[in-house]
């Protein structure tokens, strides 16, 4: 029998709540040096209660063993000649879009969540139903915000797959061919390789017609985020070094033209001399905001320190004798050292430029892919990399090897690896094939 008495039931159940202090961590450790100064910044713009003392060479470093510490130097420079450029970064820009477009508070704090995990080719990392966890929002929120997001420029941004990306992009064109759409939608993969015959018969659609749409849909730009990364590493300054000292490394933090924070003591005074309920709850709701910032920056440096140092025990070898000697790494490996969610060791790394005895690398450089050699031991990409540009380089210039060759002679050397993946290494290396060598 249908019982249609209403009770009040009492549930227990467990969530993840992410507070406002958490996701101010979470942007503050994965900005780089140069976008940390606009970051801090804005915020000071709109907490009178933060004090900013600006200066130049400012470093901190841990202690060496006789706990001396290198001088700093506080010569003043203006604020104008440190301020990163918005448009140097995909993030920064996105973001200055956002401001123009119509959201409430909680959606920009959805759209910038998501704006945080976009990678360098402009392709969302994370999931709707991630986004939702974290954020504790529904996932019909994170969707709809999603979707204004993806409205930004360069069209296809945003996108979480391929077929996504050149949808999008398709959409957003008046004069997009007619065949695009549905072609990329239901048949990229045979597109993809070739197989267009297929498709004239399976489809009733000429040939011609799918040779133009497919003209067309190589216009499309596959990689949209690409463009503000080649930009950003030509002004990238290193955030960290790694040098060598009485037989041990050091971490040295740079922190050039990165202001120092602190509260404004003479703010604090004066708004403590009032006793109306206005000023109290102003000076406390911004005391709070500062002191977040702040500890945000301290919890920066550490995490930033204690990972470099983690990379730095798992490649010695890199440091001491070159890239060839690159081993793979992952996010685990680190994140397990040192007691750390994945995700916090991803946010680390990014945007993250260091330099070492080796020349100056980008810290998820040192997280290589592993691939397997044939007495069972593993070596990374850039170890192929290396040993394919070496072979290119001591070839015999009137006899360039092809890839296939390459292939056969890494092979030998007890590096397994596929003519496909030589010839696509080859390509990252800007290396011309063996035709065109010749």
């Amino acid at each position: 029998m249908l019982n249609l008495n209403p009770k009040a039931v009492l549930q227990q159940s467990q969530g993840l709540t992410v507070s406002p202090k958490m996701l101010q961590s979470i942007h503050v450790l994965q900005l780089s040096s140069a976008d940390l100064v606009s970051y801090v910044h804005e915020q000071s713009a709109e907490n009178p209660l933060l004090e900013l003392a600006w200066t130049e060479s400012m470093r901190s470093r841990k202690p060496n063993n006789n706990g001396k510490t290198r001088a700093d130097s506080n010569r003043s420079v203006p604020f104008i000649d440190l301020a990163a450029n918005p448009e140097d970064t995909l993030e920064m820009n996105l973001l200055s879009q956002l401001r123009f477009a119509k959201l409430t508070k909680h959606q920009y704090m959805i759209a910038k969540f998501l704006v945080g995990n976009l990678n360098e080719k402009g392709y969302l990392t994370i999931t709707i139903k991630e986004t939702s966890h974290c954020l504790q929002v529904t996932q019909d929120e994170v969707v709809q915000v999603l979707s204004k997001v993806q409205a930004l420029e360069p069209p296809g941004i945003a996108a979480r797959t391929l077929q996504e990306c050149l949808e999008i992009q398709i959409r957003r064109d008046q004069n997009a061919d007619p065949y695009a759409e549905m072609l990329v939608s239901s048949h990229l993969s045979e597109l993809g390789n070739g197989k267009w015959k297929y498709l004239d018969k399976g489809l009733g659609i000429p040939l011609d017609l799918i040779k133009k749409s497919m003209a067309y849909i190589r216009t499309l730009n596959p990689k949209p985020g690409i463009a503000f990364k080649h930009h950003q590493q030509m002004n990238l300054k290193p955030d960290a070094e790694i040098y060598k000292e009485l037989n041990h490394y050091i971490v040295l933090l740079y922190h050039d033209g990165v202001p120092k924070v602190s509260l404004n003591k003479n703010v604090m005074q004066l708004l403590s001399e009032s006793d109306t309920k206005e000023v109290a709850d102003y000076k406390r709701k911004h005391m709070q905001s500062a002191r977040m910032l702040i500890q945000s920056l301290e919890d920066r440096k550490h995490t930033l320190v204690r990972v470099i140092e983690a990379i730095i025990e798992e490649q010695q070898m890199f440091l001491e004798r070159g890239l060839f000697y690159l081993k793979p790494l992952k996010l685990k490996a680190i994140a397990d050292k040192l007691g750390l969610h994945e995700s916090t060791v991803s946010r680390t790394i990014q945007n993250k430029v260091v330099q070492t005895p080796q020349g100056i690398y980008e810290l998820k450089f040192f997280f290589a892919t592993a691939l397997t050699t044939t007495d069972g031991d593993s070596a990374s990409a850039e170890r192929m990399k290396y040993r394919i540009r070496e072979l290119i380089e001591d070839e015999n210039k009137n006899k360039p090897l092809s890839d296939q060759q390459i292939t056969d002679l890494m092979n030998k050397g007890g590096m397994q690896i596929s003519r496909r993946t030589v010839m696509k290494y080859r390509e990252e290396m800007n290396i011309l094939s063996s035709r065109l060598r010749g």
